[in-house]
């Protein structure tokens, strides 16, 4: 048997319960040439604070994460875009929520060629961003003030970018990781300048007068 084919039967056995986590983690620091003993010292591959079996490991996990993420990012931008009021900020808003759409068709692309099937799924925090964007009663002006409030975008993805640099196997998956980054960072910061744009009138509004 090749590496891949017992990578996706240890996975599948997991999946379905057959092994449990710590028998998982432990074939598959086997499989990648580790063992149950490096891996209780301290071995393996730590990624923004978590330790797994692997290289590979910790990619796939990533991947898959962030696909099921960016699957109901492009879903809310979609539905933001549906009740948008402001005009100036649709093409924006349409831009992002094609990039998120094709982040999930790369990702997913990436784990087939992995031997992976793609199985994560959003969490309800992102459920909720997803009904929030889409609420037609909400002003733009808000939404934009909520998403970016206390938005830094260096310390943000410095953790992703760090991963990014750990990568040393996969180099196709770090490339891809590497620029979807770069995609979310540019969205950040066009989402701020809207926010500054639209919420800074109502800001000067409510400033205290200078007599």
């Amino acid at each position: 048997m090749n590496r891949d084919f017992e990578f996706r039967q240890l996975l599948r056995a997991y999946r379905t319960g057959i092994i449990g986590e710590a028998t998982f983690e432990q074939e598959m620091s086997k499989l990648e040439g580790g063992s149950a003993e490096a891996a209780a010292n301290g071995g393996g591959f730590c990624a923004m604070g978590k330790m797994y079996p692997s290289e590979r490991a910790a990619v796939v996990s990533y991947l898959d994460r962030v696909r099921a993420g960016e699957s109901m990012g492009a879903q809310a931008f979609n539905k933001w875009l549906e009740v948008c009021r402001t005009e100036c900020i649709r093409s924006g808003l349409r831009m992002i929520a094609e990039r998120e759409a094709y982040h999930v068709r790369v990702m997913e692309a990436r784990l087939r060629d992995l031997g992976v099937q793609p199985t994560a799924a959003a969490g309800e925090e992102t459920m909720k961003f997803v009904q929030f964007v889409g609420n037609p009663d909400i002003p733009d002006a808000k939404k934009l003030l909520k998403l970016t409030t206390s938005y830094d975008s260096e310390e943000l993805w410095r953790p992703v970018r760090e991963f990014v640099d750990q990568i040393k196997d996969d180099l196709e998956s770090r490339e891809l990781i590497r620029l979807y980054v770069e995609d979310e960072t540019s969205s950040g910061n066009w989402l701020r300048l809207a926010c500054e744009a639209l919420n800074a009138p109502a800001q000067r509004e409510t400033a205290p007068r200078m007599n």
